[in-house]
Parts: C-alpha cells; sequence; structure tokens
C-alpha cells in the first residue's frame, strides 16, 4: 500500500518544523565550523610563539645580529626574518636590544618613563604626566620585575604586556644602580607618529585643521585623531538609534535603526582605529566593514551569542562602516581633496 506524504507545503506545521530543525542544525553546524577555525588560529599563534622563542635562543649569546631587508615600491623597509625581528609582535620587541649600549645621561629615565606609560596605553597625556604614570606604579614596576611570573602581576594586564615588562626590568636597574644617569641602557625607546598617512595628506594640503588633530601643530597635550573620528559616530549612532521610524517605513530606514540599536554604546576608540587608519591607503568599504565587525565582536560576545547576530552583526559592521568613512570626508575636506 502506498502512503500518502506528508503535508509539506509552506505554511502547514510540518513543514514549519522541519524548517526549524534545519535552522538550527545549520546554526549547530557553523558554531562548530567557528570553534574549529579558532582552534586552528590557537594552534597557529602558539606555533608562531614557539618559532620566536626558538630564533630567540639560537640568537641570545651572540654579541651582535643583523637583520637583512627588503625595500618595497614605496620605499618601505621590512626586515626579511619572519618569525624575530624588530618590527614583529610583542614579544619579539621585547625580547630584542640594541647591540650598542649607552648611559641614559640626564635625561634617559625620563624617557624611559614616557615609553613605558605610551606601552600602557597612557599616550594621550602630556609627557610630565606620563612620567608621573610611571612613578604612580612605581609598586608594580618593581612587583613585575621581582616575580613576573605571578598569575596576577601588572605587566600581564597592559596593552603591550612583553615590551611592558623589558621596560620595567631597566627602569628598576636604572634606579638600583644608584647613578642612573651612568647607567648604560640598550633597549629601544620607540617614537611613532599619529595615523601619519593622514599627517601627509594635512602637510601636502596645508590643512591647518587637519594637521591640528593629527599632531603637526604644537599643543601642550596630544590630539587623537581616532577619538575626533570616534565621538562623532558614537554621536550619528546614537541619534539614528533614538530616532522613531516614520509611519510605512522603508526597508534601509529599518535596517539602519536596528544596526543602530545593536551596536549604540559599543562603539570606542578601537572600533573605528583601524578603519581611519588605512583609510589613506584606498581601504575598501568591503575591507572597513571586515575590520570594524573583528571589533565589534569582541565588544559584543560577552553578552550576545554571536552566532546567533550573525546577519544583524553583518549589517551593523556596514552601518558603522560607511558612518566611519562619512565622518572622515566631513572632518578631512583637505585631505580628501588632495587624495
Amino acid at each position: 500500500r502506498l502512503k500518502v506524504p506528508p503535508d509539506l507545503t509552506p505554511g502547514s506545521a510540518l513543514y514549519e518544523e522541519y524548517g526549524k530543525k534545519i535552522h538550527e542544525r545549520w546554526g549547530k553546524t557553523m558554531k562548530f565550523k567557528k570553534i574549529v577555525q579558532k582552534n586552528m588560529d590557537l594552534n597557529s599563534l602558539r606555533c608562531s610563539t614557539l618559532l620566536k622563542l626558538n630564533q630567540a635562543e639560537k640568537f641570545q649569546n651572540m654579541e651582535e645580529i643583523y637583520f637583512p631587508y627588503n625595500v618595497d615600491f614605496r620605499g618601505r623597509a621590512y626586515p626579511i626574518p619572519p618569525h624575530l625581528n624588530h618590527l614583529g609582535s610583542d614579544m619579539s620587541r621585547g625580547l630584542l636590544t640594541l647591540a650598542e649600549a649607552k648611559p641614559l645621561g640626564d635625561r634617559g629615565l625620563h624617557w624611559l618613563k614616557v615609553h613605558l606609560a605610551n606601552l600602557c596605553g597612557a599616550n594621550k597625556i602630556s609627557f610630565d604626566d606620563r612620567v608621573a604614570f610611571a612613578d604612580e606604579h612605581m609598586d608594580d614596576i618593581r612587583a613585575s620585575v621581582r616575580d613576573p611570573g605571578h598569575e596576577n602581576s601588572w605587566w600581564m594586564t597592559c596593552e603591550e604586556p612583553f615590551q611592558v615588562l623589558a621596560t620595567c626590568r631597566e627602569i628598576v636597574r636604572a634606579l638600583d644602580s644608584g647613578d642612573p644617569a651612568s647607567y648604560r641602557c640598550s633597549l629601544p625607546v620607540h617614537m611613532d607618529g599619529s595615523c601619519n598617512g593622514l599627517q601627509h595628506y594635512a602637510a601636502i594640503g596645508l590643512d591647518r585643521a587637519g594637521g591640528r588633530a593629527v599632531n603637526l601643530c604644537a599643543g601642550d597635550t596630544p590630539q587623537d585623531v581616532y577619538i575626533g573620528v570616534m565621538e562623532e559616530v558614537v554621536r550619528r549612532v546614537h541619534a539614528d538609534a533614538e530616532r522613531p521610524l516614520p509611519d510605512g517605513p522603508s526597508k534601509e530606514e529599518v535596517k539602519r535603526r536596528t544596526s543602530a540599536r545593536l551596536v549604540d554604546g559599543h562603539i570606542d576608540r578601537k572600533v573605528v582605529k583601524q578603519t581611519v587608519m588605512t583609510s589613506v591607503y584606498g581601504v575598501t568599504y568591503i575591507g572597513a566593514r571586515n575590520q570594524i565587525k573583528e571589533r565589534l565582536e569582541e565588544k559584543l560576545a560577552p553578552t550576545h551569542d554571536i552566532d546567533e547576530i550573525e546577519g544583524e552583526l553583518h549589517l551593523a559592521s556596514g552601518y558603522v562602516a560607511k558612518l566611519t568613512m562619512e565622518v572622515m570626508g566631513d572632518l578631512f575636506q583637505g585631505e580628501r581633496g588632495t587624495m
């Protein structure tokens, strides 16, 4: 006897039940794939770390080491060795020192403290305030050097932990030497520009407002172009989230408001920084969206199931990317004209 096939027409109870099961299975499959990918990424990071440590062990007793370089079409020079170099990761930079140590002199300890504050993220205040930051954390600095392996050690909480630990050691050694000015130090102290690409365009275009935003003009405290862009993006996102929908709203209006409400309160400097930095190098909308999506995933992960909101997050990332690029165009009109 032939059995009557089940009713699978759209809208039927069985159709809805099957659809729900398929959706759940698809969700679990995607979550499993992401976990597998994350484990592969972590394994890759572990392998990279071991390769760096292996290189460091081989070179640790040599008096001097040299790096061959490649120069690209822009004139930028990059070390060829991929695992251990002074332009590499935080750990690579923390492991390397200059071959020739020199006395710190009258201002060397001052700049070591400034360097430490920069590595800890306290780089948007005056130099004197950065020195004060290091002095206020002197107990933490000494504790980090005395017992770096302690699970609650202060240096592990910093933005660039391995460089912080290396700097802590130099500061303590200089102070304990009894004569910091004569202490021979070989630790590099980094100086960095403020969004170099925008600095060049502001200078070429003689844009005083843009130049002030990227610290080409003198000021008492450093300007932070990323904060300026972030604040305007935050303002526009909040306005979109609070704006009521009109009667009979379009799909675009609904998507914009939904996206704004998802990310409202979650936009910070880190979310927009990479897009602002790469805007002068021709970052595309898709590239900006992917950059922002990574940061938003980090922000939303503690309170949301990222797999469940994948579609909404994708739309929201595109929304924030468009806003960021619009704000960049409004704030840096001189640079945009130069480009």
